[in-house]
């Protein structure tokens, strides 16, 4: 397949943002600009879903999970935290 240039006119601050955001995240503009493309062809819709946000961010919550683990966290027994949850939905069914 042929390659061609493409340009685009964008803010410098924005794009200065961006590229550090995808220097983060490994990527490049233009890695990042053609897989938003091909994205867009094969879904037929706009992908708008990377995100570095600490809330969305799973790599940031694998490392919370991580420092946990060093400071001693153990986690917590399956069937245990089931039964809490269903006293807990039964408290307020009941309320």
């Amino acid at each position: 397949m042929a390659s061609i240039n493409m340009s685009i006119r964008t803010d410098s601050e924005l794009k200065a943002q961006a590229e550090a955001v995808l220097s983060q995240l490994g990527m490049n503009m233009n890695g990042t600009i053609n897989m938003f493309l091909h994205q867009i062809v094969r879904d037929r819709a706009v992908p708008l879903s990377l995100s570095l946000s600490s809330e969305q961010s799973v790599y940031a919550d694998l490392l919370a999970a991580q420092a946990e683990r060093a400071q001693g966290y153990k986690g917590c027994n399956a069937r245990e935290l089931l039964s809490d949850m269903d006293h807990i939905i039964a408290e307020a069914e009941n309320a």
